[in-house]
């Protein structure tokens, strides 16, 4: 269990660092979310939970303001850690996730505090969740655990990583 967070904490840095140094993030976010809009999940969904962007993530404002413009709810939780989860996470019919690091298969490394593990806990099973990432986060394998919930989908600027 030790060494599972040890590489987890070890794979946080590193990807970080790697995000810090990716070349044109708004362009790649750009590609990101043209994607994300063509999928059907997303064009049924009245109701879209998506982030406030950090530095290093996919830029959201632009995702945001066309969910809105489309006429669906949108939720943003707060940044903080501690932000208590959505009012009512049964009501959400897509989660966007970020991650550090994604696989394939839709395992996540998040910043390490769970709290996206218990929102997507709370939502409903025909609630879709995309992950989205910059190509380079893209590993092979992630150390996870029990508690971590993996995404249906990642999307990277190439499109969806399947």
């Amino acid at each position: 269990m030790e060494d599972r967070i040890d590489a987890k904490r070890a794979l946080r840095a590193e990807m970080r660092a790697l995000r810090r140094g990716l070349p044109d993030q708004a362009g790649r976010s750009d590609r990101i979310w043209s994607t994300v809009r063509s999928l059907d999940a997303v064009a049924r969904a009245a109701t879209v939970m998506v982030f406030d962007s950090i530095p290093g993530e996919p830029v959201t404002e632009g995702f945001i303001e066309w969910c809105r413009a489309a006429g669906k709810q949108v939720v943003v939780p707060a940044g903080d850690r501690a932000a208590a989860p959505p009012d009512d996470p049964g009501a959400i019919d897509v989660v966007i996730v970020p991650g550090l690091a994604f696989t394939r298969r839709g395992d996540r490394l998040g910043q390490g505090g769970g709290w996206y593990d218990r929102v997507l806990a709370g939502v409903r099973d025909d609630c879709v969740t995309i992950g989205v990432a910059f190509a380079p986060q893209l590993v092979d394998e992630l150390p996870v655990e029990p508690h971590d919930r993996p995404v249906d989908l990642v999307v990277t600027e190439h499109g969806p990583a399947v």
